[in-house]
């Protein structure tokens, strides 16, 4: 069985998933109704796009959370969140 821990902030994987409490905060304030990066494991929002969904090709409406693939696509969500 792999630990998780081994991965966490390496360059084994470009996906990380944003701690309950960090998210539950933020919610709070502003509400997110689609979790528009995410996989069927870590959305944040019953509305959700993973990567099947490819939810660079979606359109996002309202608020939106977003915890991208940290890796070299990561520009272009960032270009499409703004």
């Amino acid at each position: 069985m792999r630990n998780s821990m081994n991965v966490h902030f390496s360059s084994k994987t470009d996906m990380w998933s944003t701690p309950d409490d960090f998210y539950k905060n933020l919610h709070e304030e502003f509400n997110f109704k689609t979790d528009v990066c995410s996989t069927h494991e870590n959305a944040k929002c019953l509305n959700n796009f993973t990567i099947e969904d490819d939810g660079l090709m979606k359109d996002w409406e309202g608020s939106c959370w977003m915890n991208p693939p940290y890796g070299r696509t990561i520009g272009v969500w960032m270009k499409k969140s703004i």
